[in-house]
Parts: C-alpha cells; structure tokens; sequence
C-alpha cells in the first residue's frame, strides 16, 4: 500500500508541473503585460538612469571651473533624484519659449510651467534650496528664502489658494550632465530668477523681485527684504546737491516698473534683447555727480550685483565699472516731500551692463486694508542688451530669437545687424560673415 501511495504521489506531483509549464508557455502575453504594468508603476517613485532631450541647441564644452563644477554636479544629482514624470516635466531645450514665460502674477498651483515646489520631496526640495544657495550670495539667498517663504507664508493666511510658498516653480534648461550650456529657473508670485550657466560665465538676469509684504514678521521671524537697495538709495538720495537733485529726479507721474513683467502671465518677456534701452540715458550722470554721490551710488549698484555669488559678481561688477561714467540715475518721489523708509518712492540705475529698478507698488486688493503702500515693493535687474556686453545680456548668451529665421541669438543680432557695424562678440560657435555684411550667416559649430 505505501508503494502505491508513493507511486501515485509521484504521479500527481509530475501532472502539477507539466501543467504548470504549458500554462507559462501559453499566456506569455499576460506575463509580459504583468511586468510591463510593474515597470511603469515604479517609474513613478524611482529615478531616471537615462534623460535625453532632444535638442538641436549648440553647447560650450563643460567649465574647469571648480566653482561651476560644484554647481553642475548638484543639478545633476537633483535632477536624477527625480521621477520620470518630474524630469519629463521640468525639461525642455535652452530655446525653448518656456525662458520667457514668467511673471509676478500669484503662483497658484497650475498657472506655471515645469515643477513647483510641492511636486518635491522634503530631501528634493533641501537639495534644490542647496542649488540656490551655490549660486547666490549669503544676501542673495536670504532675499529669496524671506520672499518665498516667509512674505508668502504671511500671505497664504490671507487667501490660501492664491498665495503659497509651494507653488513657486521650476523649469530646467539643457542638459548639465552632456554639455557646459544649461540653466534653470525659478518663477513664482515675487521672486523670478533666471540661473544660467555657459561654460565659464555665469549669469542670474532677469531677476524679478518683490515682497507684500516688504517688511513683517512671519512665524516669529522678522523680515525686511529690501532694507539695503531702500536705505542705501535713501542715503544716495541725501548725499545729492540740490543741482544734482533736480537733474536726477523725474517729474513723471507713474512709477512703474519700466522693464519689469509682462503684462499677463502667459505672454513671453516683451524686453528679450531687442528692446532699446538709449532713450534712458537721462536724468543724472555718474560722471556729473559728487564723490560722495558717486560713492553712494556705487553701494546701491552693488546691492543688485552681489546678490549673485561673489566670484561671478566680480566679473560682472568689472564690466559695470568699466562703463561707470556712462550709468544714469533717475528719482521720483511721490509724497511731494523728503522720502523716508516708510514713503513711497522709486529710483533706477541705467548702465550698459547694469539696469536696476526700485518701485513701490502700493497695497492691492486684498491687502489694501492691512498693508501700507510704501510696504509692496517691485525690482528688476536686468542687463541692457547692447553691443559692448560680450556675453549677452538678459538670458546670456540663450536669448534666443523666438522667430527662428531670425539670427540664432539676440546677442549675434548686434553682431550681425548693420546698424550695430561689430562682429566682436564671444559665441559657444564661430560665425562667418560675408564682406557685404548682409545677413547671410555660416554658422560652424
């Protein structure tokens, strides 16, 4: 009996594999279906071995800098700590128009292109704040940490669902981990900062920002974030002589923003590289003023460049010192009277490598009742784009032409056109160009 019960299992233990096997052999499509499913639901929370975009972009080789090398390594590593739908999101090509599409308007949570704060992960967004922090000053950052967090944070308490500090996005430019040409950008409600990178230089313009409110206290922590570019002008303002004075100030009425945001979000940056900036050579001149006033002048100027970290800054500080004489300083001051650190006011700076602007905006709609005018504050920094500025000015050397039968960039339009009458800019390719100077280009990359 126990020999029959031994054979007989032996039976059944052989029929349960062979079914098992044909079973396998048959429906080899569910199999592969089952682990194509299983792949993709894990693209979802794992990372990304392999990101190409495919761009026809022409790329400067990758920087020695250790400096630069320090910033592209921690992209790289915060982009492949990204999910595959992430990455696939913040991606696009240095030419893309997503350069130019920011704005001051309120974030929300879908208005913005790229990747917004609350997309990422605790440990993402400490690495992405650890970016930042490579590419700003100590003061730079402080700017951009009160503006984002803690003047926004004030504001979610008024209207949640229009103010938030995670709705502040991200969008990535090219691709660090092949080329030396790439960047990034951060847009939100009242901090746009365009960070880019082109082999050895850096640059962070345009650089939109603002704060409502300006000045406050938020989460126990104070905040004042524009206390320098306001009292250091207001020292400026003091240090001039009545002359000087009314050289400088200016008896318009508006105190706008002269180059700031579009004028709806959505619409690309109407001041690219093709906007003239000569009809702002007024009002008072560096070279007119007093030592004291040129000393003051000088602080202010500074407070917008060194917001970028302090190696790159001093490149860029070079070239505005290079061109000092030929900046322009215009006031205007609404109250009628002595402006103070509670008034409202506005000032520019006009230099060829070098465009500040200050204004106060005046509390708006929700805030109207709760904050004062003085206390919502605009600035821009851009560099005019004209032909003395040899790596580009806003966008660098990645102000593309949105009309692509146009020159391959803003910065070869003043090389090029006839009107400008140079060729001497420093391209990541060599142009060609015919004796005629027509605009027949051979570009060899």
């Amino acid at each position: 009996m126990k020999t029959i019960f031994k054979y007989l299992h032996l039976i059944i233990l052989l029929f349960a594999i062979v079914t098992t096997f044909v079973q396998c052999s048959d429906d080899d499509s569910v199999t592969d279906e089952t682990t194509e499913i299983i792949d993709d639901e894990s693209t979802d929370d794992e990372t990304i071995d392999s990101f190409t975009l495919d761009c026809t972009t022409d790329d400067a080789a990758q920087s020695t800098n250790t400096e630069i090398e320090a910033m592209r390594q921690a992209v790289v590593d915060f982009r492949n700590s990204l999910s595959t739908s992430l990455l696939t999101e913040v991606s696009v090509c240095l030419d893309d128009e997503r350069f130019y599409l920011w704005h001051n308007t309120p974030a929300n949570d879908d208005n913005r292109d790229g990747i917004t704060y609350g997309d990422l992960t605790n440990e993402q967004l400490i690495a992405f704040k650890d970016i930042l922090q490579l590419f700003l000053s100590t003061g730079g950052y402080q700017k951009v940490y009160e503006i984002t967090e803690l003047s926004e944070g004030w504001l979610n308490n008024v209207q949640s669902n229009v103010w938030d500090p995670d709705f502040y996005s991200i969008d990535m430019f090219g691709d660090p981990e092949t080329s030396g040409s790439w960047g990034f950008q951060l847009d939100g409600h009242h901090c746009v900062v365009n960070f880019l990178v082109d082999g050895d230089n850096i640059s962070i313009v345009p650089a939109f920002l603002g704060g409502e409110p300006a000045s406050d206290t938020w989460n126990g922590e104070d905040f004042d974030i524009f206390s320098d570019e306001r009292d250091l002008a207001l020292n400026l303002y003091n240090s001039l002589s009545t002359t000087e004075l009314s050289i400088a100030s200016s008896t318009s009425t508006s105190h706008s923003l002269e180059v700031g945001p579009a004028d709806r979000n959505g619409d690309p940056d109407p001041y690219i590289g093709t906007y003239d900036y000569s009809g702002f050579a007024t009002g008072l001149k560096y070279s007119d003023m007093s030592t004291a006033a040129q000393a003051n002048l000088i602080l202010v100027m500074q407070e917008y460049v060194y917001n970028l970290t302090d190696n790159f800054a001093d490149v860029w500080w070079s070239d505005i010192m290079s061109n000092i004489d030929d900046t322009y300083f215009v006031w205007i001051n609404d109250s009628g009277s002595s402006p103070t650190a509670t008034s409202e006011f506005y000032y520019r700076i006009y230099n060829p490598y070098l465009w500040a602007e200050f204004n106060t905006e005046g509390s708006t709609g929700a805030n109207s009742g709760s904050i004062a005018d003085y206390n919502h504050v605009h600035t821009i920094t851009r560099i005019p784009n004209n032909p003395a500025t040899d790596n580009g000015g806003d966008y660098g050397i990645f102000a593309y032409m949105i009309n692509q039968d146009g020159p391959k960039t803003l910065l070869e339009h003043y090389a090029l056109a006839d009107h400008h009458k140079t060729s001497t800019m420093k391209f990541d390719y060599q142009l060609v160009v015919s004796e005629e100077h027509t605009n027949e280009i051979d570009i060899q990359s």
